[in-house]
């Protein structure tokens, strides 16, 4: 399972200003001063070493993760944020391979709510206009047609639903029911968010990849769930919601995120392996973001000092191979 990620900012898009790319070069004009690196593969091993924050960004695009798996008939996107732009762009991804460039291209998308930041990338992607690709759209709430349909309200966008609709088919998740998409075992939870989202548990009998995004975990803990023992329980990778640091997180406790305390908590409780802080506030700059990765290792070598959960946060482009992980 390779899992890709397009998107991974949350509630709107981030630019990366004249101002911080100025920020940038004068980062990097010191940082090589400091090298001497003598070939461009020395200069990025150094940069490797040093807080990104000096010499890169984190990314500014909205919630979109693309899976590729032996065991999926399709491939498999997880929302439709803005993210999803930049996937219709990237070479990588399945939506820039030889059958959807030419009309014969087939992939399922997997919704966790139908937010703005989460679905507005489907209306840029050339893709969607091109006749006879095929789009599998997969959610548990109800009415996702009309939901994913209002997108192109001609009040809002100049083409019709009814061009692209012969290209969708529209498939009603059970609550509570596991499906199948070939061999990937797929299950749902319920998440406290306004309006409501849901986390998705995939599984290829090997690796599991759990996206919980847009939640304040407040439906995690008994009668809700047993711990250790639910959806969220063992994953591989566990990319988890983590909008705010605690200090931030006060009078914003009815705003449907959590915090990066909370996320670390949440991701030991449940023993993931790789613990992703994702959906990361538009108002953080690099550094701050840096900042919070940086915090939550130091809570977790701090309070869970056994835990052998890894701590990471996600970035625009990551690649993930589960296999290697």
């Amino acid at each position: 399972m390779i899992v890709r990620v397009h998107g991974s900012r949350g509630s709107h898009p981030v630019s990366t200003t004249p101002a911080r790319i100025e920020e940038l070069q004068k980062s990097l004009w010191h940082l090589a001063q400091e090298c001497k690196a003598k070939t461009w593969d020395e200069f990025q091993s150094f940069l490797a070493t040093k807080p990104r924050h000096l010499h890169q960004t984190f990314g500014g695009a909205t919630t979109c993760i693309e899976i590729e798996s032996e065991h999926s008939p399709t491939p498999i996107f997880i929302d439709a944020g803005s993210g999803l732009t930049s996937a219709s762009m990237d070479p990588a991804s399945a939506l820039c391979n030889k059958d959807f460039l030419t009309g014969r291209g087939e992939c399922a998308f997997f919704i966790t709510h139908t937010h703005w930041d989460h679905t507005s990338g489907l209306v840029t992607i050339p893709q969607l206009f091109m006749e006879n690709n095929k789009f599998h759209f997969y959610g548990v709430h109800k009415d996702l047609k009309g939901r994913i349909a209002g997108l192109f309200d001609e009040r809002y966008f100049p083409v019709p639903f009814s061009l692209i609709e012969p290209r969708i088919q529209f498939h009603q998740i059970a609550l509570g029911k596991s499906l199948r998409l070939g061999a990937l075992k797929i299950d749902h939870h319920p998440q406290s968010h306004p309006g409501g989202s849901f986390a998705y548990r995939i599984s290829d009998g090997k690796n599991v990849f759990v996206m919980a995004t847009d939640t304040d975990l407040r439906n995690t803990n008994p009668p809700h769930l047993v711990p250790g023992d639910n959806i969220y329980s063992n994953a591989d990778v566990l990319v988890l919601d983590a909008h705010f640091s605690p200090e931030d997180f006060v009078n914003k406790e009815d705003f449907g995120h959590a915090h990066l305390e909370q996320a670390v908590n949440f991701g030991v409780r449940e023993k993931a392996k790789v613990l992703y802080l994702f959906h990361q506030s538009p108002f953080y700059s690099d550094k701050e973001i840096q900042e919070q990765l940086d915090r939550a290792w130091e809570y977790l070598k701090k309070k869970h000092p056994k835990a052998k959960t890894e701590v990471r946060v996600a970035i625009d482009g990551d690649v993930l191979d589960m296999n290697k992980i």
